[in-house]
Order: structure tokens, then sequence, then C-alpha cells
């Protein structure tokens, strides 16, 4: 397993990753109605450019695919994690973040945030982050609750 940074030819890819990801696994956390339009937003094909190389992605690759990728913005945003859905619970996730968060650290970011959904609020709180508040927000007429977090450093 490698992580490198996401080049714009692995768009496509991780636009499946994502819509796979939230389409077989949302349905634990959210309604169907949900679900959808949060998996949706893998279908739109500028926008998903956009939210992948307008920050720095890693991505995670073995021998012939992609496994996930976690996004971090100038301003320690922490934009996405995404495990494939078949690769859950294999340590994936951690790496990323432990990835993204050294990367932050090293642009001398003092403050990670992220508005993170309850699919992976766990797995912000075992680095340490914070919930410091919630927010509902709206999807293609489909409202969704996110918690809010942050790590100081």
């Amino acid at each position: 397993m490698n992580i490198r940074v996401a080049q714009e030819s692995d768009v496509p890819e991780l636009a499946d990753l994502y819509y796979q990801t939230v389409q077989t696994h949302g349905l634990q956390y959210y309604t169907l109605e949900q679900t959808q339009a949060w998996a949706a937003f893998g279908l739109s094909e500028r926008f998903f450019r956009q939210f992948i190389v307008d920050i720095t992605t890693f991505v995670v690759v073995n021998e012939t695919d992609i496994l996930g990728f976690a996004g971090i913005g100038n301003d320690g945003h922490i934009t996405s994690v995404y495990v494939r859905h078949d690769c859950l619970h294999q340590g994936i996730g951690s790496s990323l973040m432990r990835v993204v968060l050294d990367y932050g650290k090293s642009q001398e970011m003092k403050r990670f945030y992220a508005e993170v959904s309850l699919f992976s609020v766990g797995l912000f709180k075992k680095f340490g982050f914070q919930v410091y508040d919630t927010e509902i927000v709206e999807r293609k007429g489909v409202k969704f609750e996110r918690d809010l977090v942050e790590l100081k450093c």
C-alpha cells in the first residue's frame, strides 16, 4: 500500500470510489433519500474534479487500484476522507488521516477542521478531533446533519 498525491487522471476512479462507498454504507446512517443525494455529488464531474484538484488530495493505492483518498486545504480544512466500500476497517482511513495531519503540520497549520458525516466522525475522534457543533446542510433539496470537528495543535 502506497500513498501519493492525487493526479487529475485519478478523478474518474475517485468519483466512482466515492459514489460506491456512499451508496454501500450510507444507509447505515442516513435515509435512502439522503444517501442518494449525498452519492450524487460523485456523478457531477465538474464539481467532483474541483473537490479533488483544488486542494491537496492524497490517495492510497495498491498494485492496481485506488483504495481511498483524503483532501486538505491550505487552511487546515480536511475536505474528505473516503475509503473504498470493500476496504473499510483495514487501516486505510487511519493511514490517510496520519498523512493529512502530517502534511498540515509540515505546512505549519495550527488548526484542523472538518464537517463530518455520522459515518466518519469516529475516525476523526480517534485522532483527537473534538465535536464543537452540528450543522444542517441541504443537498439536492435533502437535509443532512453533520458534526463540526476541530483539532488544535
